[in-house]
């Protein structure tokens, strides 16, 4: 994602470990491993804040707080559709979202910053990513809440080039085909494993509001 907003922006990458940090240097970002509070990391118009649920991530937002300089015009949280929770039918920005770590990240996020902007990502595909390339036994089968890769940058771009605020904002595929639709294509395509298949909740993200940036 990063190697593709550089080719309209200048990018900066704030990591921890020195594997992420040869990652993205590989791809010619610039890269801070946990760039200190004067480090010229922060001295920027945009900041995009991309952080697993799984990492520290109440800790992790907090500690960014203090370390925004009045320069930066927009804050941009990276977030996920798992929001909602597990839940029937069709949800859009206005549904209550459920009780977890990934709320409680965007509540924590909004409390920094009134008027940052929450882009709730679908699940990622496209390059190395393939639904059905990781062996499972059983999954349910329910509509799919995908997005490509290359279209969640866009949708970033259209955010950060309109100078958004004070939003939150699906970003899933406008298409939503049964899981096991999709795993049998990719089967006969890539000669992945088929799991066993059993009903699922009905959940389709609505994203009208992130479609109208295209």
């Amino acid at each position: 994602m990063a190697k593709k907003l550089e080719e309209r922006h200048t990018v900066f990458g704030a990591v921890r470990s020195d594997t992420s940090m040869k990652k993205l240097e590989k791809q010619g970002i610039t890269a801070f491993q946990e760039p200190s509070s004067n480090s010229a990391f922060w001295d920027v118009d945009t900041l995009v804040i991309s952080v697993s649920p799984r990492d520290n991530y109440l800790e992790t937002l907090h500690n960014i707080g203090p370390n925004v300089k009045e320069r930066v015009k927009q804050m941009i949280l990276l977030s996920s559709i798992s929001v909602y929770g597990d839940v029937d039918g069709r949800v859009d920005e206005t549904t209550a979202v459920a009780m977890g770590i990934v709320a409680q990240g965007e509540a924590l996020f909004k409390d920094l910053f009134q008027n940052g902007v929450i882009i709730r990502l679908g699940g990622l595909m496209g390059d190395d990513r393939v639904a059905g390339q990781w062996d499972s036994k059983l999954l349910k089968d329910a509509p799919v809440n995908y997005i490509h890769q290359e279209d969640a940058v866009e949708i970033l771009e259209q955010v950060i080039e309109r100078n958004i605020q004070n939003e939150s904002i699906n970003a899933v595929a406008p298409k939503h085909p049964k899981r096991s639709a999709v795993y049998q294509r990719n089967s006969a395509r890539f000669g992945f494993k088929l799991p066993t298949f059993e009903n699922g909740k009905e959940k389709v993200v609505v994203s009208e509001k992130s479609s109208s940036y295209g």
